[in-house]
């Protein structure tokens, strides 16, 4: 369907779109903004998740290393009779958290697992690794989350751009030069109607 179909060539449908182009103008460079910025969140956040990915990694090795020492140093059923000891309570807290409108889980702890002072002190180091291991898997689901919906937002923003300035833009100016063009041609036809008319009006003198 072709863009003026429908578009009435008058000064007052002129000044309408106008107005509104301008609306859209403006609505576009907000929606740029918004896309650079995710896009800087975006790059922000993989670098953010690819230091929590190293981090756990060492910290897996680290926990392997301390359990696997316990086990040597006090023997499996010594280590099983101390971990009882630990009380395995974990409270979180999730809370959303906004960025450029994109709303994200945050997770709080609001309780971890207390080890015990009479625990051996290979086992605590072990045990105090596996927690270190277990908040950091809930960060990096919270950053894997947090990416996953900013690049989600920064697709939808960026086809939301690309539909405006390609599209819906060009498509207003051609209605704007469509009409300005259709009033003067009316105004040219007028001009020689009346040209017409008083040269008429002349000849009957």
């Amino acid at each position: 369907m072709s863009a003026t179909s429908g578009v009435r060539p008058t000064k007052g449908y002129l000044m309408e779109t106008k107005r509104r182009i301008q609306t859209v103008e403006r609505g576009t460079e907000f929606l740029k903004l918004k896309r650079d910025q995710l896009a800087k969140d975006l790059t922000e956040s993989l670098d953010v998740l690819k230091g929590r990915r190293g981090l756990l990694m060492n910290n897996l090795q680290e926990a392997y290393g301390a359990l696997t020492a316990a086990y040597l140093s006090l023997g499996p059923m010594e280590v099983q009779s101390q971990t009882r000891s630990i009380k395995n309570t974990l409270e979180l807290e999730v809370l959303p958290r906004s960025v450029m409108g994109v709303i994200y889980p945050s997770v709080r702890i609001k309780e971890k697992p207390e080890i015990a002072a009479e625990l051996d002190i290979t086992l605590a180091f072990a045990a105090e690794k596996v927690y270190e291991i277990i908040e950091e898997l809930i960060r990096l689901a919270e950053f894997e989350e947090r990416v996953s919906r900013i690049a989600e937002e920064l697709g939808s923003t960026s086809r939301k751009v690309n539909a405006l300035e390609n599209m819906v833009i060009p498509d207003m100016k051609y209605i704007i030069k469509f009409i300005e063009d259709k009033l003067d041609e009316e105004s040219m036809e007028e001009l020689v109607r009346m040209k017409l008319i008083g040269g008429a009006k002349s000849s009957q003198k």
